[in-house]
């Protein structure tokens, strides 16, 4: 595993996801299909949950503040695409941030495991849902 750290953007599958973004050619297009990476309630991979925490944190990064120092280069997408509207996008935020943060998810496991960072990583997470809720 690569660097790892309970912001969105300090994992490297996180920012491999951000590539994608910065190459999409329908860009809600593509965040909606990362919140939104099956259709089931199954078990929840690694790399679905870094394209759904990436997606979000973009959401979010475009609707109110970008938070947390990500690369350079995301904070420059931002800016270049401040005008896209992305408040459709809210409600699978939600329901894709839950199931990141739930049982069935293979970062939460990994995440539960470090009792120090958790709550940070947990938290982060749940600031960006009670915005959305908003």
């Amino acid at each position: 595993m690569g660097a790892w750290g309970y912001n969105t953007f300090e994992d490297d599958s996180t920012c491999d996801w951000a590539y994608e973004l910065y190459a999409a050619e329908n860009t809600v297009e593509f965040l909606r299909t990362s919140l939104t990476p099956e259709a089931t309630d199954d078990y929840l991979e690694y790399d679905d949950c870094c394209s759904i925490l990436g997606a979000a944190e973009t959401v979010y990064s475009l609707l109110y503040e970008v938070r947390d120092n990500p690369p350079h280069d995301f904070q420059e997408w931002v800016q270049n695409h401040q005008g896209l509207d992305v408040t459709d996008l809210k409600p699978a935020c939600v329901l894709g941030l839950n199931r990141v943060l739930s049982d069935n998810s293979e970062l939460n496991e990994l995440w539960s495991e470090n009792s120090t960072e958790y709550p940070e990583w947990k938290g982060n997470i749940e600031r960006m849902i009670h915005a959305f809720n908003a």
